[in-house]
């Protein structure tokens, strides 16, 4: 036990350096969709001065969203916002669906529609987000919030990039019928010592569900309690209480550290797009040191073991305005074949072509919603060279 934490201490020492002060703000948005069903969101943001309603800091930002537990309020997760909007990152809260009779559909349709209202909050001139927001956007949550970040997918697949769950419970409707449908990258945690919603039952049966042509980790703490994803909270007490598990093997910090010490450079991953961060996660969850893992990224394109032979082709006017990416080759790859892929950010294909002997390729990205990709060429020597490319 004494090994692993240092080896996280020190892991969280050298990458959690705080670089923005919080700020916070509620904010109630309307959801046309559903009557403009009120929905009072908590925000906490990367700000120069911590305080409330005080000015971001400059920079664009991507954006988590936080589905709370069962009976859980939002101020139950403030090791969260404490760690991740100090790296940049802004973290809403929806406060709905807080009783005892919670509506999992439309907590989950909340969570995903937090999105579209962020993206607009990031175009209007009078909102302090305004010009703030990376249009990447992770759905995260505990609980009942774990489930419903699986449920929430499917109301809006074309901002959410990928899923984080901790201890997840399964929901009415249920996740693990939804689940096979999430192609995106996703990240579900487990606890050894959850008797709320033990992970065979639970986590485990749904991150098995979840599509398998997206990267997926598992990860199971070690004496990791269910409450413990969270910060203290009466009602996940009691409950803990009742079921039998109301003294975990490893302290709250323990358990948080262990949590950080995967989460930041997963989301620096696949929602910052940060691949210098790609071995370092690797070697992490290859280590299981205080955790077990399962590793689902195995039937996608691991991005980050492409070498680059730098053979000769350039992507032209990049970032890309249009529905058009134009690829011009040097005379010697145009004298042969070379093959192109584009893959997303977790090396899933998303398009193949073949240029023969072509000095401008074409490749037609309609298809494509706005943000990252890679461009994958393999020329007539079988050499492969990457290059990333932006559709805006």
């Amino acid at each position: 036990m004494r090994c692993y934490l240092l080896l996280f201490s020190l892991f969280l020492a050298t990458t959690l350096s705080a670089q923005f002060q919080i700020g916070h703000s509620t904010v109630t948005f309307n959801d046309p969709a559903r009557s403009n069903r009120p929905i009072l969101t908590d925000i906490y943001y990367p700000a120069d001065a911590a305080g409330n309603d005080v000015p971001l800091a400059t920079g664009e930002f991507p954006v988590i969203q936080f589905g709370h537990g069962f009976v859980m309020s939002t101020d139950s997760y403030q090791y969260f916002w404490e760690t991740y909007v100090s790296q940049g990152f802004i973290l809403c809260l929806p406060q709905t669906e807080g009783s005892f009779s919670p509506s999992h559909t439309d907590f989950a349709k909340d969570l995903a529609f937090l999105c579209t209202a962020m993206e607009a909050e990031n175009l209007q001139a009078s909102s302090r987000f305004f010009g703030h927001i990376q249009p990447r956007y992770c759905i995260m949550g505990h609980s009942m919030g774990g489930g419903c970040t699986v449920l929430s997918y499917q109301y809006n697949p074309d901002l959410i990039k990928c899923v984080a769950a901790f201890a997840p419970a399964n929901t009415n409707p249920s996740a693990l019928v939804v689940a096979p449908a999430l192609s995106v990258p996703s990240l579900v945690f487990g606890g050894s010592y959850d008797c709320i919603a033990p992970p065979a039952q639970q986590a485990l049966p749904i991150y098995q569900a979840l599509d398998t042509t997206a990267c997926k980790h598992y990860v199971e703490i070690t004496g990791a309690s269910h409450c413990q994803f969270g910060d203290a909270n009466a009602n996940c007490s009691f409950g803990e209480l009742l079921s039998g598990c109301s003294n975990p093997p490893i302290s709250a910090a323990a358990q948080h550290a262990l949590v950080n010490s995967i989460l930041l450079p997963w989301l620096n991953v696949y929602l910052k797009e940060d691949e210098s961060f790609t071995t370092p996660l690797n070697d992490l969850l290859a280590s299981e040191n205080g955790f077990s893992t399962l590793n689902g990224c195995s039937n996608t394109t691991k991005i980050d073991v492409i070498q680059d032979a730098n053979f000769g082709f350039k992507i032209l006017k990049n970032p890309v305005a249009q529905d058009e990416l134009t690829i011009q080759m040097n005379a010697d790859n145009a004298a042969g074949q070379t093959d192109f892929i584009i893959c997303d950010l977790s090396g899933r294909a998303l398009i193949q072509v073949e240029n023969n002997a072509n000095d401008l390729v074409r490749i037609s990205i309609s298809s494509l919603h706005a943000g990252l990709y890679y461009l994958v060429g393999t020329n007539k020597y079988c050499q492969k060279s990457t290059k990333k490319f932006v559709k805006i």
